[in-house]
C-alpha cells in the first residue's frame, strides 16, 4: 500500500507524463518574484526566505512562503 497522500502521487504521474513541466523551476520563478516585491517594503536576505509549491488532498496548488525580515521599511504618507 502506498503512503503517499493523492494529490501527492497524482502530481507525480503528471509530471512523468509531462516531462516539460518543471515544478522546481516554477518554485524559484514564484519565489524570486515575491522576493523582488518584499524588498519594496522589508529588508530581508534570500536566506530569510523559504517558499514552496505543492498539491493539496483535492489537486488544488497552495504557495506555503515564510519570511524573516530584519526590519520593515518607513513608508511615506500618501497626500
Amino acid at each position: 500500500m502506498n503512503n503517499e497522500p493523492r494529490g501527492l502521487t497524482k502530481l507525480k504521474q503528471v509530471l512523468i507524463n509531462d516531462k516539460h513541466f518543471n515544478p522546481e523551476r516554477l518554485n524559484d520563478v514564484v519565489s524570486s518574484d515575491i522576493f523582488k516585491l518584499l524588498q519594496n517594503y522589508m529588508e530581508i536576505d534570500n536566506s530569510d526566505m523559504m517558499s514552496r509549491i505543492d498539491l493539496d488532498e483535492q489537486g488544488n496548488y497552495v504557495l506555503r512562503c515564510k519570511v524573516k525580515c530584519k526590519r520593515l521599511k518607513i513608508m511615506g504618507l500618501l497626500s
